[in-house]
């Protein structure tokens, strides 16, 4: 197994862990106070519209702080794949010919860029608290 095949799961499994932990202490408490929100809606005896606007208004912050999340994941998976990317360029610009010195230079310049990446997982952690 590649000493990219190793690291992968472990960046994975950073990106997981902070995912489960924004959900639990933030976005469900979110979606909770949502769910309060939209069930006081219930109460007032305004009209139809009054009520759909109460209730689209209460899912607002919830909602925002999705976006957040869901923006920052794709931000992070893009600049992994650019990188996967240029690794790619770099193997192709190096004139290796022999499939299996090509093979070793992907995979090294791989396993740098996922190395790097599970270094990112906390500032990724924080970019995200700081803006939900």
């Amino acid at each position: 197994m590649s000493s990219y095949d190793q690291l992968q799961p472990k960046l994975e499994h950073a990106v997981n862990e902070v995912v489960e932990e924004i959900d639990k202490k933030h976005l469900r408490p979110l979606r909770k106070k949502a769910f309060l929100a939209m069930a006081k809606c219930c109460d007032g005896g305004g009209s139809r519209e009054a009520f759909h606007q109460c209730v689209q208004r209460a899912g607002i912050p919830e909602e925002k702080a999705n976006q957040v999340v869901q923006y920052e994941l794709n931000e992070f998976q893009d600049r992994l794949r650019r990188a996967a990317m240029s690794c790619q360029d770099a193997v192709k610009d190096s004139g290796v010919t022999d499939p299996d010195q090509a093979s070793a230079a992907m995979d090294k310049c791989l396993a740098g860029v996922v190395q790097k990446h599970i270094s990112m997982v906390p500032t990724l952690k924080k970019r995200i608290l700081q803006t939900i």
